[in-house]
């Protein structure tokens, strides 16, 4: 039998360590040192696929690769989340069974007409402890915000549509064409007598608009560009642009057919809902600012074949 050497298990063990160096990572991601193992990443990963195969998406095409790039992205980001949140609930002992916590947990569950809660879990790919945690962190970070009465007011005045009211809107079409000359030229045509609709399905490059006559329907304050909207609020129902609106999209001639002015509730019979929303939106906005600080300060390693395109990103 040939003699085992000292070189000849140093040689193996090298072999061994080279092979192991080779293979496939087991975690997908560390986070503060805490590994996740690549097959959370997988199965989470594989009920986002069914999801969206079920809403009609095809992966095998362009635009289904692409996407899934996408859906891995924030699949990777999400398991960090719900890392980051753990590590925090543990740190501060939050207690997940606060009556506080499980009451949103039952809120939860009232939602899923077409299924149990266990049933949502597994095709969520998430676990109990994780929805738990995710309350927990949630109410522990937000309980003790509070919203002054000029903050309630303040809130109702950018959110009347929510409260019954109706917020100023214009209705509006237009022709959006790349140069200023262009733009004169349907200015002339359209003031010489030719239908508007017909210039913005002959001249128009917004492809989302132009095969109805240039229609942007009804909308409001600040769901267009600064340029755009100024000029459409402003102008006379039935006139059009007297000069060329430049905006980074290009030069447009805006038509506006009507003007709707704000409806704003009543106040008083709806400021119990108003101190409700405006109380759960500063919450919300601390739990998010909460934990964007927890992210940008936490330790991130990712698997090599997981890593962002952008290395430098936490």
């Amino acid at each position: 039998m040939k003699k085992i050497t000292i070189t000849m298990i140093i040689m193996l063990l090298a072999s061994l360590l080279m092979l192991n160096g080779c293979a496939k990572q087991e975690f997908a991601v560390k986070v503060n040192k805490q590994s996740i193992p690549m097959t959370t990443y997988e199965e989470k990963l594989n009920a986002s696929k069914t999801y969206y195969e079920k809403q009609g998406m095809d992966f095998s095409t362009d635009e289904g690769k692409a996407s899934l790039e996408s859906i891995k992205s924030s699949v990777l980001e999400n398991i960090i989340m719900t890392e980051l949140i753990r590590q925090e609930v543990e740190k501060n002992k939050w207690d997940t069974t606060n009556p506080d916590v499980t009451k949103k947990i039952d809120e939860l569950k009232s939602t899923l007409t077409n299924q149990d809660y266990a049933s949502f879990l597994k095709e969520q790919a998430m676990t109990e402890e994780e929805v738990a945690n995710f309350y927990a962190f949630s109410y522990y970070v937000g309980k003790d915000v509070t919203v002054s009465d000029q903050e309630v007011q303040q809130y109702f005045e950018s959110h009347y549509s929510d409260f019954g009211g109706q917020d100023e809107q214009v209705k509006a079409s237009h022709v959006l064409v790349a140069t200023e000359a262009e733009a004169n030229k349907v200015i002339q045509e359209y003031k010489a007598g030719k239908d508007f609709s017909e210039l913005a399905k002959e001249y128009s490059t917004d492809t989302g608009s132009k095969d109805s006559g240039g229609n942007l329907d009804y909308f409001s304050h600040g769901e267009m560009v600064t340029e755009f909207e100024e000029a459409a609020f402003s102008q006379k129902v039935g006139t059009i642009s007297e000069k060329p609106v430049k905006t980074e999209y290009g030069y447009h001639v805006i038509l506006v057919e009507d003007h709707k002015e704000a409806v704003v509730p009543d106040f008083e019979k709806v400021k119990t809902s108003v101190q409700e929303a405006a109380l759960a939106n500063a919450k919300n906005l601390k739990v998010s600012s909460y934990y964007s600080e927890l992210r940008q300060a936490a330790e991130v390693e990712y698997a090599e074949e997981l890593k962002p395109a952008d290395t430098t990103a936490k």
